[in-house]
């Protein structure tokens, strides 16, 4: 039989080539007002592969969504946030769009409405950004706190209200109108997305550094990585104004970046048990007591000849 054919062991090979492919900047780096290009350390010749941890991302406070009124792909819906710095957020007012159960196409329009702000619990940050569950008995959710929107996650994605006859639409991106972005707004986003394509760029390349020779951690890497383009599209796709400003693409490129940082640094630092153990076995090479106590501890006294 002729021709070439390729091995399955072989495969994560090209899905790594396939991804930093996908990824090569097409354009010059865009640098902020007063930015300087810093020339390469002596000792590291032009051209060397950097070594560089990458900078540090922070995930988005939860000021920057209170106060605000936010609609599902910045156009259908609105839902608002408050409450104090460190006491936790809360939802003010929610409607939702959608279309009627009885008449599909028709559409329909909820206000979720409460005595009180309706409460969220905080769940941590499995993904760089801070994440929190919303218990609405019809219709609970949990949402990612982006920088000026919400990413909201629900499975179905649509809540059913049957006493209003109505199907809303619930899981997606909520951000600003997406006509109410301004010109120097929008020159601004445009620098934004130009830094955090790089940051994202430079958060895979060391998570892919980071896993070494194994192969099996190198697929899944890549193959989540070529797969975050085509999901980014299906989210923002439909956003308002998408194709003029390119907020939804940016506060999800900065999601992403997060949340490779985050699995970075899972995947970096050792287990506590882990550490422990090590400690073990170091002191009792050195004839040491096998106790693992991080806290620095006064040497005893040396005894002076007499």
């Amino acid at each position: 039989m002729s021709g070439a054919c390729f091995r399955p062991g072989y495969f994560w090979v090209f899905a790594v080539a396939a991804t930093l492919l996908i990824w090569a900047p097409a354009r010059a780096q865009l640098l902020l007002p007063g930015a300087i290009q810093s020339s390469p350390p002596a000792g590291n010749p032009a051209g060397a592969p950097a070594k560089a941890r990458p900078v540090v991302l922070k995930p988005p406070p939860e000021s920057t969504i209170t106060g605000l009124e936010l609609a599902r792909d910045g156009a259908d819906g609105t839902i608002a946030f408050g409450g104090a710095p460190g006491m936790g957020l809360e939802i003010t007012h929610l409607s939702l769009a959608g279309e009627a159960i009885s008449h599909p196409g028709e559409q329909c329009r909820v206000d979720v409405v409460s005595d009180t702000p309706i409460q969220t619990v905080f769940t941590g940050r499995p993904d760089g950004v801070s994440r929190y569950e919303v218990n609405i008995e019809a219709c609970p959710f949990s949402f990612d706190v982006l920088d000026g929107a919400v990413m909201i996650s629900r499975a179905p994605p649509s809540c059913d209200f049957s006493a209003a006859d109505c199907r809303a639409a619930m899981a997606g991106f909520w951000g600003p109108p997406g006509k109410s972005f301004g010109p120097d707004q929008i020159k601004q986003l445009e620098r934004e997305r130009g830094l955090a394509e790089s940051s994202m760029r430079a958060e895979f390349r060391a998570l892919l550094a980071n896993a070494g020779k194994d192969k099996a951690a190198i697929k899944k890497i890549a193959g989540e990585q070529a797969g975050f383009s085509s999901e980014r599209d299906v989210t923002c796709r439909n956003y308002t104004g998408e194709d003029v400003h390119g907020f939804c693409a940016l506060r999800v490129t900065q999601a992403r970046a997060l949340a490779l940082q985050t699995a970075l640094e899972k995947n970096s630092n050792p287990r506590p048990g882990k550490t422990k153990t090590m400690a073990k076995k170091a002191a009792s090479k050195q004839g040491q007591p096998t106790d693992y106590n991080p806290s620095p501890q006064t040497p005893p006294p040396v005894p002076v000849p007499q």
